[in-house]
């Protein structure tokens, strides 16, 4: 299970979970019904951090360089 938090336009923290890295991957390979400046706070894979926070945009680019097996 994978959680992704991140900053709405409200400033308030929201959160999506995904059953594993390849929904994650998937979701923010199209086109995003997010946009992209919101801010991500964390992104959690099963307890561990996976260590990126920036804007949403940067997100598949970040995503595609980690293996998330041994982050």
């Amino acid at each position: 299970m994978i959680e992704l938090r991140y900053q709405d336009s409200y400033q308030q923290i929201r959160s999506q979970t995904f059953e594993n890295f390849e929904d994650l991957l998937l979701s923010f390979s199209g086109c995003v019904t997010l946009p992209d400046h919101l801010k991500v706070h964390s992104i959690i894979q099963d307890g561990r951090d996976l260590g990126y926070q920036g804007p949403i945009g940067n997100l598949y680019r970040y995503l595609k360089t980690i293996d998330p097996n041994n982050h």
